[in-house]
């Protein structure tokens, strides 16, 4: 069994080569975060209004979130087989967690917000895309989920997840300030991953989305008119 993993773990593919994702994302992180401290305590918010739910900080997160799905729907636009399927996981994961990270419509809170009967309808029509994604990907070209999830592509996805599991901890602690600037943090790694998909996109000079759409089509028709 662990002869396997170690020869997986050693194989040669794709490779994530945005290595300081992490220290950038950290640097905006606390820039934006910082910022908002000193704008928000000269209205005469206090440290804990601010990081608390639904405060600024949770606004910035919901910016940032939005700005990631945007791009990784993009990215998955202009890319193709195994970068768009990193850019659709990207874009279905900002939804859920946008999703989220929306206040419940409750007495004056009427704009944004998301209702208790929309959230989980959202938050499942994300998953099913990436569940559907996932198994044409792996139905049309074997073994690419193993490449996808090699940790020398998936790991800043590894790092948004120890990140927020950080962040999951400190709120089981009651610890606002830490639980919120860990999951910006996290939040920033996942628009930064987004962004650099979506340059990656614009290298590829793929054929116009339509022509290629036609073209997928005809590969569906193919395989249920031959089976």
């Amino acid at each position: 069994m662990l002869m396997p993993i170690l020869t997986w773990l050693r194989s040669s593919g794709p490779t994530w080569h945005y290595k300081r994702i992490w220290l950038d994302a950290l640097i905006i992180t606390l820039c934006l975060n910082v910022l908002a401290w000193m704008i928000f305590s000269k209205m005469g918010m206090t440290t804990h209004d601010i990081f608390d739910e639904d405060g600024p900080i949770e606004d910035i997160q919901s910016a940032s979130l939005a700005i990631t799905a945007l791009f990784a729907v993009m990215a998955a636009l202009g890319t193709r087989i195994l970068a768009r399927f990193v850019a659709i996981t990207t874009a279905c994961i900002s939804i859920v967690f946008f999703m989220r990270e929306m206040p419940i419509c409750r007495g004056s809170m009427t704009i944004y917000c998301v209702s208790k009967t929309w959230l989980p309808i959202i938050i499942g029509a994300a998953a099913l895309i990436l569940l559907i994604a996932t198994i044409v990907f792996e139905y049309r070209h074997r073994g690419g989920i193993l490449r996808a999830i090699h940790p020398r592509l998936s790991w800043p996805l590894a790092l948004i997840a120890a990140v927020l599991g950080i962040s999951q901890l400190a709120e089981h602690f009651d610890i606002v300030v830490m639980e919120e600037s860990f999951e910006s943090y996290g939040f920033m790694i996942l628009t930064l991953s987004s962004i650099w998909l979506f340059r990656f996109s614009r290298t590829q000079h793929l054929p116009p989305l339509r022509a290629r759409a036609k073209a997928s089509l005809y590969k569906v028709k193919h395989v249920f008119l031959h089976h």
